[in-house]
């Protein structure tokens, strides 16, 4: 088992990585969302639903941020939110009371049902009819939803580990910044 300060060191360089991940992730959706409000929707050609190469990119977009985020929800993976959540548990003194075991156990358990719900009901490969907007309306309102939350706990528990605060979408802090 490492020590208090091994496990802070550790689990602030992977929070910070996973940071840097979302802080992607979000620039996407901005981005995405600037696209069809403001270059799409106002062009009828484009905002059609015969239009194949927005279709495609539609159908690109949405199945990049599904795999990306199931990525950041895989209890296995590299980088997981999820991990440092349940090894925190091990270090009560790192909690500073600042959560509490139920709250552990519960944002965890929260992370498995996300990564349960991409993984059954929100698959990639969207087919050509598939990829119009009003189809793709509800999978993308679940992504985002499951995105805003993982940033909610990945601020949360960036608090708890490093005493600070993390502003995603900003640039993430370095190394040099920690304790």
């Amino acid at each position: 088992m490492l020590s208090d300060k091994q496990f802070r060191e550790r689990a602030s360089r992977e929070l910070r990585e996973i940071a840097k991940q979302v802080t992607g992730l979000v620039a996407d959706r901005d981005l995405y969302g600037k696209v069809e409000n403001q270059a799409v929707q106002p062009n009828p050609p484009l905002a059609g639903n015969n239009n194949a190469f927005w279709e495609m990119l539609r159908g690109a977009y949405t199945d990049a941020t599904t795999m990306r985020l199931r990525r950041l929800l895989a209890p296995e993976a590299n980088l997981s939110l999820r991990r440092i959540i349940v090894q925190l548990a091990e270090y009560p003194d790192l909690a500073h009371q600042k959560v509490t075991s139920r709250e552990l156990a519960d944002d965890a358990a929260e992370l498995d049902t996300f990564a349960a719900y991409l993984k059954e009901h929100v698959e990639p490969h969207f087919s050509a009819h598939e990829r119009t907007p009003g189809a793709l309306a509800a999978t993308q309102r679940e992504l985002y939803r499951a995105l805003d939350r993982f940033i909610e706990l990945l601020k949360k528990y960036y608090w708890v580990v490093c005493d600070r605060y993390l502003d995603v979408g900003s640039p993430v802090p370095s190394d040099r910044s920690a304790h």
